[in-house]
């Protein structure tokens, strides 16, 4: 009897493993297949020669942000909204903010107990970080910082 009560715990767990892999994987498929088909679009339009990064970033509208260096050597991210396009919507890293800078902005008028990430993307035609934490009371809050000057865009707070 005794051997039966293990073989049935050991079965049930390794089904409740099996079970959760499969739906983390499953769930996972449709923003991998997303990411790649970006890098493949902007390496196709030779704005990236080396992708170095690739974020997903849903603001007003989604779109995937590929980091990577173009023929000159520099650094550079471009942004993928359509899927149809021959060039997308770049900007070089050195013509603005870094994302450190970003967060230390963010943190050091807000104070957040933990930063959730940041992100660029674009906000009516303009490229920003967006800075997502939790405060002090475990409220969530964005944060969209300018690229090129590094002063807010907008806020939303305590969500």
């Amino acid at each position: 009897m005794l051997n039966w009560i293990k073989f049935i715990t050991a079965f049930v767990l390794t089904l409740i493993t099996v079970i959760a892999i499969t739906v983390f994987y499953n769930a996972n498929k449709p923003i991998a297949s997303v990411k790649k088909s970006a890098e493949d679009m902007v390496i196709q339009s030779g704005q990236i020669t080396a992708v170095t990064d690739v974020q997903p970033y849903n603001g007003t509208s989604s779109l995937v942000t590929v980091f990577g260096k173009n023929e000159e050597g520099e650094q550079v991210a471009v942004f993928v909204q359509k899927t149809e396009a021959d060039q997308f919507e770049e900007v070089k890293l050195k013509n603005g903010i870094t994302a450190k800078e970003a967060m230390k902005i963010v943190v050091d008028e807000q104070k957040p107990d933990k930063v959730l990430h940041v992100l660029l993307g674009l906000e009516e035609n303009e490229p920003i970080w967006e800075v997502a934490f939790k405060n002090e009371s475990g409220k969530l809050n964005y944060v969209y910082v300018r690229f090129k000057d590094g002063k807010w865009s907008k806020r939303i707070l305590n969500l």
